[in-house]
């Protein structure tokens, strides 16, 4: 059940109506809390079967591994809290173990910068209450920089794909050209090798025909004296 945020204190400001007096207490009436996680209003009732033992606190089953890996960890990080309400620092403890249930489940490239700030905040806002979340703080700063660079990263990776298959195509064509340009040399060195051999024929036939041209004077100037005449008109 969901109520409007108006008008509605801080998260950190909700309280829960427990006796502090029993270790064993549970919720008398129902509780009205603001949940950092969804930034809404959520009615909760407590149900002492989901709730399991954490050291001195009674926390949620689902939450109870998470809240002893902290403490196991870090020791009782709520040892300098002021808070003197066991069921405020309880609160603080499971929205703390929510917080870390949510990043270990949620990849980077889904966890948007809006919501890794939002996150941030919440942590923050559990240290003003001196519940030690500083190691959870530290994480959430580099977190909440790599979102805020990841969209610009994934466009990078996708120019680069783009450059390199630019860098692929062109040089494929490169080989490409560069082997008709071999073919083309190729056929260059054949024309000039036919082109020799025929400028060489050429210049044979320009020097035969010289000769020729020579001969057939001198061959002419030995026969046309004759030319219509018997040959031996002048003998007698």
């Amino acid at each position: 059940m969901k109520i409007s945020l108006h008008s509605i204190p801080l998260w950190s400001r909700a309280y829960s109506v427990y006796n502090d007096d029993d270790q064993a207490s549970v919720l008398l009436y129902p509780e009205l809390l603001l949940s950092p996680l969804n930034k809404s209003i959520v009615i909760k009732t407590s149900d002492s079967s989901d709730v399991v033992s954490v050291g001195e606190y009674k926390v949620k089953t689902s939450l109870s591994s998470t809240l002893q890996s902290i403490f196991d960890k870090y020791g009782d990080i709520t040892s300098e809290s002021k808070l003197q309400s066991l069921s405020t620092r309880t609160y603080h403890l499971e929205t703390l173990a929510k917080v870390v249930i949510e990043l270990q489940s949620t990849p980077l490239h889904r966890l948007s910068e809006s919501r890794a700030g939002e996150i941030l905040a919440i942590v923050k806002d559990i240290e003003t209450a001196k519940i030690r979340a500083g190691w959870l703080r530290s994480t959430l700063e580099d977190v909440v920089e790599a979102t805020r660079f990841i969209k610009k990263r994934d466009t990078v990776v996708m120019d680069k794909e783009a450059c390199e298959q630019g860098l692929l195509l062109a040089k494929q064509e490169m080989e490409i050209s560069m082997k008709k340009l071999a073919e083309k040399e190729k056929e260059m060195n054949e024309f000039r090798e036919r082109l020799m051999k025929t400028t060489g024929k050429l210049g044979s036939l320009e020097m035969k025909r010289t000769c020729l041209d020579k001969r057939f004077v001198f061959l002419t100037s030995k026969v046309e004296k004759f030319h219509g005449q018997s040959v031996f008109k002048d003998i007698l």
